[in-house]
């Protein structure tokens, strides 16, 4: 019996969250971390890449409706950025999540006009929330939504 509990309280269950992978440290990455350092990372939990549409591009597929795009700058990671392909109400709710977490993390956003952007930059790395849900879109007559998630350096590059 106490095996049976001592399992139960050691096992991963998975999560409701459509957004909880949508974190750098959920691939144990940061802004600013070398391209050799990041890769070493990758590589230690299992992730594989490929070149993205720039040299300057890594992707790493995480699922169908997932992925996630490394930019590097100087051999330095720039930006990461995260983007869920789902359904218009799914991503709906998803942005709301991943808004709804990031204010309780790390307090209100940015004063925008637009209701679909979310913007950190008071913050290093800065963030940026952005939904593509118009069902006038290309995407959208589909019926296809995205969420997109960006943890960068607002430095420009040198």
């Amino acid at each position: 019996m106490i095996a049976l509990i001592v399992f139960l309280l050691a096992t991963e269950f998975p999560s409701n969250s459509k957004t909880s992978w949508m974190r750098p440290e959920s691939f144990h990455l940061a802004a600013g971390m070398s391209r050799s350092e990041t890769l070493q990372k990758l590589d230690e939990n299992g992730w594989q890449t490929r070149k993205g549409d720039k040299a300057d591009q890594l992707v790493i597929d995480y699922g169908d409706d997932k992925e996630v795009t490394l930019q590097f700058h100087r051999n330095r990671l720039r930006s990461i950025r995260f983007e869920l392909f789902v359904f218009l109400p799914d991503a709906r709710t998803a942005f709301a999540e991943e808004r709804d977490f990031l204010r309780e993390t790390l307090g209100a956003p940015k004063k925008l006009k637009s209701k679909s952007v979310v913007l950190y930059d008071g913050v290093l790395p800065n963030v940026m929330v952005v939904l593509s849900a118009d069902p006038k879109s290309a995407n959208g007559s589909k019926g296809l939504g995205i969420l997109v998630v960006r943890y960068y350096d607002p430095l420009p590059p040198r």
